[in-house]
């Protein structure tokens, strides 16, 4: 019997208040980004200290807890019982696992502990491809030794330009989302840099175009849905401090410019994530907080509803196929 190893990474993040478990997700996330930007280990080092201190008192002071790692477990769960009633009779026997870039288990030890399976495939957990999501996952499939035969881990992505995915971010969106009178809609994504510290285009793939596409694609779906009943919809980022200048409008920015147009209710989805977490929650709320919209509702990511779970099986059912053939 076949068997196939389908590992989820997603970024991951630190599930308590721990020093140390902040301290480390932020160290291994800012060794991520030195790869493609300049961040000097010693200002890494210090900003991983600050940063895993500020979590331990953030977290503990609102009783947060990130959600994500549980919520991509949760999607590997669903996944491998979509996944056995597809594959079975077709005597392959898939394991899907859940792995991270920044926290344990982290991404390159799965592969490590798959070595052995006919053939594993890297699920980027993000949208949008860039040189840090999928492009780190096809790096380290590069970086493999295939034994007696075996092939190299297969990565699985391109999602930003899926219209099957298109489809359930429409269902997913008008079924929580409260359409109205003078109401808007935001559509939010991690950003990323344009300009380096000096001012210059980025020399790695930051995922810039595949984002403004999404974005563009999908907020021309929602215009002309049926369902859709938003005066206007918007896209913002959520940004980072580091590295130089990052993506426009932020949130902030983006409710500011509302507030002043007399939007008065606002949804926010964001729909450059597959899992709700940090940035979507407490840092876009920190944002939201500051601004002089009336209202403000957070719609959840798709996390581990069905509709996303069973377009997962599709689709990798469909790479199955293809790299069996």
């Amino acid at each position: 019997m076949k068997r196939i190893a389908v590992i989820l990474v997603a970024h991951g993040e630190a599930e308590t208040d721990s020093f140390f478990e902040n301290f480390s997700m932020i160290r291994h996330t800012l060794a991520h980004a030195g790869e493609v930007m300049k961040l000097p280990r010693p200002l890494q080092l210090v900003a991983s200290l600050l940063g895993g201190v500020k979590n331990k008192v953030t977290f503990r002071a609102q009783k947060y807890r990130s959600p994500q790692n549980r919520i991509t477990r949760q999607q590997a769960l669903l996944l491998q019982e979509k996944l056995n009633r597809v594959m079975i009779p077709h005597q392959t026997n898939v394991e899907v696992y859940s792995a991270f870039h920044a926290t344990p288990p982290f991404v390159k030890d799965i592969v490590k502990q798959t070595n052995g399976h006919d053939l594993q495939l890297l699920v980027s957990m993000s949208p949008i491809d860039n040189r840090l999501t999928s492009g780190n996952l096809q790096q380290l499939s590069a970086q493999c030794l295939p034994l007696n035969g075996q092939r190299r881990p297969v990565v699985v992505h391109g999602f930003w330009k899926n219209a099957e995915l298109r489809k359930v971010y429409l269902n997913h969106l008008f079924y929580h989302g409260k359409t109205g009178d003078r109401s808007a809609l935001v559509l939010t994504f991690h950003g990323t840099l344009v300009k380096d510290t000096k001012g210059d285009i980025p020399m790695f793939h930051t995922g810039l175009k595949e984002m403004e596409e999404m974005g563009s694609t999908l907020r021309n779906a929602i215009l002309i849905d049926p369902r859709n009943g938003y005066e206007t919809i918007e896209i913002a980022y959520l940004n980072h401090d580091v590295g130089g200048t990052w993506t426009k409008p932020s949130l902030a920015e983006a409710l500011n410019a509302l507030s002043s147009r007399g939007i008065r209710d606002v949804d926010i989805f964001s729909c450059g994530y597959f899992s709700d977490g940090t940035e979507t929650i407490l840092h876009a709320q920190k944002e939201a907080a500051a601004s002089s919209v009336k209202t403000i509702r957070f719609l959840p990511c798709i996390n581990d509803s069905e509709a996303f779970a069973d377009f997962l099986a599709e689709k990798v059912a469909a790479v199955v196929a293809s790299e069996s053939s």
